[in-house]
């Protein structure tokens, strides 16, 4: 009986974690940096900030966000198995409560751990049920997010070119986002020339620059 006592009450502390990881992703939706920290370098940063929104584990000041790594794997833990539920009745046009719970875990277990391809094709089913010009915008934040902190993942990628090819079809001013994606590549592969996957990207982008060009 203790050891079940133990266990809910450990399952109900990492979704009480959850719960705070989450609001601070909504309450910002422009985090633009991500660290994970020893937590002698997180408490330093406690110690240091004279924001009152941040908490024993999270610190987010001015879009960035930093993460006790104290606490990843009950963090990890938690997320996972929320979208596990939330994805229990897999269907091509989940309801819209559904659908945001998806959309919220699978958010959150992406920042922890970007190559989870099943997290990546559940947002893909949310998002091609109805065309969203700005659900589509804000994938393409959070995989430039996650891309901040891991410039390799192939997962992170392959995604971002599912969401312009989406937009393609859809948006007139693709100019401007060719624009701004050949800026985000050109950062990348200059903060690491062997980053051969921001490369490829570029190539990718190649006949999307040639439709601009012929506009």
């Amino acid at each position: 009986m203790e050891s079940e006592e133990a266990a809910a009450a450990a399952a109900q502390a990492e979704e009480d974690l959850l719960r705070d990881f989450e609001r601070i992703l909504h309450d910002d939706p422009l985090i633009d940096e991500v660290g994970f920290l020893h937590p002698t370098q997180f408490h330093s940063l406690l110690v240091d900030s004279t924001n009152k929104s941040t908490s024993q584990y999270f610190w987010c000041v001015d879009h960035k966000l930093a993460i006790s790594s104290s606490i990843l794997p009950d963090l990890y833990r938690a997320a996972r198995r929320a979208h596990s539920n939330a994805t229990l009745n897999p269907s091509s046009s989940p309801s819209a409560s559904d659908a945001a719970l998806i959309m919220t875990h699978s958010k959150a277990l992406l920042i922890l751990c970007p190559d989870l391809l099943t997290a990546w094709n559940s947002r893909k089913m949310v998002l091609s049920t109805n065309y969203n010009l700005s659900h589509l915008k804000d994938e393409l934040r959070l995989c430039a997010l996650i891309l901040s902190y891991s410039p390799k993942n192939e997962s992170t990628w392959s995604h971002r070119r599912w969401v312009i090819k989406n937009l393609a079809q859809h948006l007139q001013d693709m100019p401007e986002l060719i624009d701004k994606e050949s800026l985000l590549v050109k950062d990348m592969a200059e903060k690491s020339k062997m980053n051969y996957r921001a490369w490829r990207h570029r190539c990718w982008l190649i006949p999307y620059m040639k439709t601009k060009q012929m506009s």
